[in-house]
């Protein structure tokens, strides 16, 4: 079990077996391995697109960046969110059944970043439960 920040809310997390199963209840018929795949696809869409920016402008700015590639990921964006939420959600709920449901473990998030380290950190846990591999890291 793990403590992590989550919007200025401390939680406890965990991944397990248990984890897995209650993902595809709670979610119905998404799979925690989908979500992995979007998380990492809009990752790697997002890093594609800032070293594309630099090459073609080596002097442009980080706010610059930051813009650009805010307007080219805006499409993939609901998808990233689901995915991040859901695992996040679910490492809680497997750490603590009390934290109530989806919805109002969301409503109690006062704001989510895309590039909150959180997500780095919820992802490597049950990243690291299922597939065994330690280190991994959003880069």
């Amino acid at each position: 079990m793990k403590k992590i920040n989550i919007c200025g809310k401390e939680f406890d997390i965990d991944c397990n077996a248990f984890t897995y199963l209650e993902y595809k209840r709670k979610f119905k018929n998404n799979g925690i391995f989908k979500d992995f795949e979007t998380i990492n696809n809009f990752t790697n869409m997002q890093i594609l697109a800032t070293a594309d920016l630099k090459k073609k402008n080596p002097n442009i700015s980080e706010v610059e960046i930051i813009k650009e590639t805010s307007k080219m990921m805006i499409s993939y964006l609901d998808d990233y969110i689901e995915a991040i939420t859901r695992i996040g959600y679910i490492c809680c709920y497997t750490a603590n059944q009390n934290i109530g449901e989806y919805e109002d473990w969301l409503k109690g998030l006062a704001r989510i970043n895309t590039n909150d380290l959180w997500i780095v950190e919820v992802t490597e846990v049950a990243v690291n439960c299922f597939c065994g591999q330690e280190g991994i890291s959003r880069t």
